[in-house]
């Protein structure tokens, strides 16, 4: 009942209503009648071309400036986020490179430790076979006393021919076994290390200072670039700051074994030491 109301009775424009469709503004004026007649004092119609019809929408070029000053916009914002981007990367860049640095400085400092300890313990070890050809003397001579004492003198093998200086096998082996692991042990010098290595890496800052200086007609191109290029050759120096540390490391490692079996040989050193002198002495 309210649908009926609603609908109108009659159609006095003759026309359905899915015929009828909403046509645009500017697509009415430019389709207007292009000829226009008139009638001149003789009373002929005439015609004339009717002049061209152009927009009447006050906003279309308003619009169109809107969106290039938003596109503009738009750009200067996605410009300023990646050079944003690429100075925080610089940033951790450099504190990474700051952090290497230390880290070399580090381990050519503990390097310099392990030397001095490896030279003790070759001294040690010196020591060792001095007192080991003491031990063998003193035994020889309590040996021959202990002979005289107990008169037993027409052995054919007199007890100081039997207990005679000898070093035992790793007292022999000793001097043998210090020269290979100084030669397995490498000594860099210190111009070698990545610390004085890193002191030539200067000259890639200074050329792209130059590069900055040449690229000046578009300065966001020319900032992205020398970011990138300094980030590039950061990369780089970190890069072989890592093999260099890795290297030196694997030799501080080598080093570390060859101190552990210079230990181990001082260790069964001693304990063979204080076993002559307990038994010189007549301790168990």
């Amino acid at each position: 009942m309210a649908n009926n109301y609603l609908k109108p009775v009659n159609n006095h424009f003759g026309y359905e209503d899915n015929n009828l469709e909403d046509v645009d503004d500017d697509i009415f004026l430019n389709n207007a009648r292009a000829k226009s007649s008139y009638k001149n004092a003789s009373g002929s119609s005439l015609s004339r071309e009717a002049p061209p019809v152009h927009s009447t929408n006050p906003f279309e070029e308003e619009s169109v400036e809107q969106q290039r000053q938003i596109l503009e916009e738009r750009k200067r914002q996605i410009e300023a986020q990646t050079l944003n981007s690429t100075q925080k990367s610089l940033g951790l860049l450099y504190e990474t490179e700051e952090v290497g640095k230390a880290t070399a400085v580090e381990l050519a400092k503990q390097r310099e430790q392990l030397e001095k300890t490896s030279r003790q313990l070759e001294e040690i070890n010196a020591t060792l076979r001095f007192s080991q050809r003491h031990l063998n003397s003193l035994k020889s001579v309590f040996g021959g006393l202990k002979n005289y004492l107990s008169g037993n003198r027409d052995q054919q093998q007199p007890p100081s021919s039997a207990n005679s200086p000898r070093s035992p096998p790793n007292a022999s082996q000793a001097p043998q076994n210090t020269k290979d692991l100084k030669q397995k042990s490498p000594t860099e010098k210190y111009n070698n290390h990545p610390v004085s290595r890193l002191r030539e890496d200067s000259y890639g800052r200074e050329q792209h200072v130059q590069m900055q200086e040449q690229k000046r007609n578009n300065p966001f191109e020319a900032q992205l670039e020398a970011n990138l290029e300094e980030m590039c050759g950061n990369l780089s120096r970190l890069k072989g700051l890592a093999s260099d540390m890795n290297r030196e490391i694997e030799s501080q490692n080598e080093f570390l074994d060859n101190m552990n079996y210079k230990i181990e040989d001082i260790d069964l050193k001693m304990n063979k030491q204080n076993k002559d002198m307990n038994k010189l002495l007549g301790k168990k």
